[in-house]
């Protein structure tokens, strides 16, 4: 029998990294403070004295995601470090699906984040590149890792047809095929797709840019 004037139950104290915990493990699809709210098993307003509201929410989840993802050492040559960098991003939004399509409605990152991102620009400076082309390759990349991996997790969604429900994926590949060979390869329609390729593209045009 409970303590007389004790409430039996998860005391009424929470920490903002419990918060960003609980909205981990809810997911960042479909995230939503009533989510967060009954996993925590609290009210929704109580969430309000962690969080401002769902896009700090978001910010909150991210840091913590972002903390603890192991991330390439900013001393490498910038093509390894660039490399080491997509691989590391690939990485963290695979295991988190719907954290690049959260990120893109963000009007901010989290201060950690952009730390990093100073970091690895730095460091691109240091090796010949402007101020500006350091920004804007970093920028280039997330923007390439965080739309490939959108478009290749919205390749399983279904779709109705005459013929009966088919995939984007098989209804894309059939409308391209034509295209190309490579086109109707299977590594190009599931995992990572094209992402390899148009990253050494990419990177092989800073090469040429630096030259």
């Amino acid at each position: 029998m409970p303590a007389l004037g004790r409430r039996p139950g998860r005391p009424p104290s929470l920490t903002r990294e419990e918060v960003a915990r609980a909205a981990l493990a809810e997911g960042f699809d479909g995230l939503s403070m009533p989510g967060v709210a009954r996993r925590l098993g609290v009210s929704h307003s109580t969430l309000y004295r962690y969080v401002t509201d769902r896009a700090d929410l978001l910010v909150a989840a991210l840091e913590i995601a972002a903390d603890e993802h192991e991330w390439p050492a900013p001393d490498l040559p910038w093509r390894a470090l660039l490399e080491a960098f997509a691989e590391a991003l690939w990485g963290l939004v695979d295991s988190h699906p719907g954290m690049a399509e959260a990120i893109y409605g963000m009007t901010s990152l989290p201060d950690r984040v952009v730390v990093l991102l100073a970091g690895y620009a730095t460091r691109l400076r240091e090796q010949g590149f402007t101020s500006r082309d350091a920004v804007v390759a970093l920028d280039f990349l997330v923007d390439l890792t965080f739309s490939t991996a959108i478009a290749m997790r919205g390749l399983d969604a279904v779709q109705d047809t005459p013929a009966g429900p088919r995939t984007r994926r098989d209804l894309h590949r059939e409308s391209l095929r034509t295209l190309s060979p490579e086109l109707d390869e299977d590594s190009t329609w599931r995992g990572r797709g094209w992402f390899d390729d148009k990253l050494a593209i990419m990177l092989d045009g800073l090469q040429l840019r630096l030259s």
